[in-house]
């Protein structure tokens, strides 16, 4: 699950901006699921969907990668490319029966994507829009902002026939030498018998890589 690469590119940090000069980067985890393996990984399962095996599927739940005696550092960049199934429906609050619809990322507890997501059609009559890639507020955005593309829905409960794919990328400071970086939900159903088959969540692909600043 381990591999190594070395680049050269200029970079710009969450928490302490841009850096121009060289650096090195080291992929330190580096796990698609083709292969059934869940090492460093917490909470995790395997699923076989769509022809791929991805990890999945959470309502309500999630897992973590902890990553131990990492080289030393200065940065930590996280790729992750995770899939929103069926009826998402963002920043909607409709009296708490239904959203809205949450997914967090965090790294050693610090937050770094908290944000809505939706699947909803889009018309002038009906539209539940999502806050990413924006934080969670009073900001919204159309259904599907910034998604790579659709696939179809997995339990079609909803009459939403749709999967959102999302490749999300944060890099931030980082020296410590372990990593734990936690995926969650926060989905609002109370409406619903199956709320699994209503809504859920997987992911595909995780990389991470350490950054050393000259």
């Amino acid at each position: 699950m381990f591999k190594f690469n070395l680049g050269l590119f200029a970079i710009c940090l969450v928490f302490t901006g841009c850096i121009k000069s060289g650096y090195k980067e080291i992929v330190v985890y580096n796990n698609n699921f083709k292969s059934g393996d869940t090492s460093y990984l917490k909470g995790a399962k395997i699923w076989n969907w769509n022809g791929q095996s991805i990890i999945g599927r959470y309502n309500n739940g999630g897992f973590d990668v902890e990553l131990t005696n990492l080289p030393n550092h200065a940065a930590l960049s996280i790729t992750v490319v995770p899939f929103f199934h069926d009826s998402w429906d963002g920043s909607t609050n409709v009296g708490g029966i239904d959203g809205p619809d949450i997914w967090v990322m965090s790294v050693d507890g610090n937050t770094l994507v908290n944000s809505t997501f939706s699947n909803s059609p889009c018309n002038s009559m009906y539209c539940l829009q999502q806050s990413y890639p924006l934080p969670y507020s009073n900001v919204n955005n159309p259904p599907l902002t910034n998604a790579v593309r659709t696939l179809p829905s997995v339990g079609n409960c909803s009459g939403i026939d749709i999967t959102s794919v999302y490749k999300i990328v944060k890099t931030i400071s980082h020296t410590g030498s372990s990593a734990k970086i936690s995926f969650r939900d926060a989905l609002v159903q109370t409406n619903v018998p199956d709320k699994l088959c209503d809504e859920s969540w997987s992911m595909s692909e995780i990389i991470v890589k350490i950054i050393n600043t000259p």
